[in-house]
């Protein structure tokens, strides 16, 4: 369902981070024709982004607008450029903004969205019109995300980005395939009545998942080899290379 009156950005990203910088450097109350002084932006763009800028936590106050200690530091980071700040201080903010949570949630479930269709899908669920204002400030959140590193792309689509030490996978089962593949080297082993030979044996390994595996001695020390099969039809391709890629993340992970 489309969360009824959400304010979108009124600025590409880049002028966003711009105001945000501008209101950053004053202590005291400001107002959109103060900071438009302070920065190259039209006042009418800074009034476009308040009430977004409120509701993600970097601004507060009614007609007068006072920063915020997450918005000062926000502002610090974009102004000296600083990657990883940037990154922290983004990543706290659409933790707490249940509207953003809820688009990357949406990349999610698809594993990757082509970057029109992420925008069309953002100015729907803002409960907005698909006008070019709109657009614009659904791009922005897309900025936002990819800022924040919980967006990035990928062959031209939008794909989530995820933790660098993924969830641990349940142990198998003693008798599955995912343990008789990943079983310690030394001796083969029995399965169901019969010899299946460990890496290192040289033989074939067990078809997994749509992968075979292969092992060779190669100057003393046992090579891997992986082959991926796959069976599509001409119209299952454009949705192939998110589902190459979440099979190839999920044999990193194991």
């Amino acid at each position: 369902m489309a969360e009824e009156g959400f304010r979108l950005p009124g600025s590409p990203y880049e002028e966003l981070a711009n105001i945000i910088v501008a209101y950053g450097t004053r202590d005291e109350a400001s107002n959109p024709g103060d900071v438009s002084k302070l920065n190259a932006v039209h006042q009418a763009s800074v009034s476009r982004n308040n009430a977004f800028l409120t509701s993600i936590g970097v601004l507060r106050g009614e007609r007068e607008k006072f920063v915020t200690e997450q918005g000062r530091a926000l502002a610090r980071a974009l102004s000296r450029r600083d990657r990883a700040e940037i990154q922290r201080n983004w990543r706290e903010l659409v933790g707490r903004t249940e509207f953003m949570q809820n688009v990357l949630s949406a990349v999610k479930l698809r594993e990757g969205i082509f970057p029109s269709t992420l925008q069309a899908y953002i100015a729907h669920y803002a409960g907005q019109p698909r006008n070019k204002p709109v657009m614009t400030g659904a791009s922005a959140i897309i900025g936002i995300l990819k800022a924040a590193g919980l967006l990035h792309e990928e062959a031209g689509m939008l794909v989530a980005s995820y933790d660098e030490d993924p969830p641990q996978r349940p142990e198998p089962a003693a008798d599955s395939p995912e343990s008789a593949a990943e079983a310690g080297p030394a001796e083969d082993r029995e399965k169901d009545g019969r010899t299946t030979p460990v890496p290192g044996g040289g033989e074939e390994q067990p078809t997994l998942s749509g992968l075979s595996f292969s092992t060779e001695p190669s100057g003393g020390q046992t090579k891997l080899t992986v082959n991926v099969n796959i069976n599509c039809s001409p119209d299952e391709l454009d949705g192939l290379a998110p589902k190459i890629k979440r099979l190839l993340r999920e044999i990193e992970g194991e």
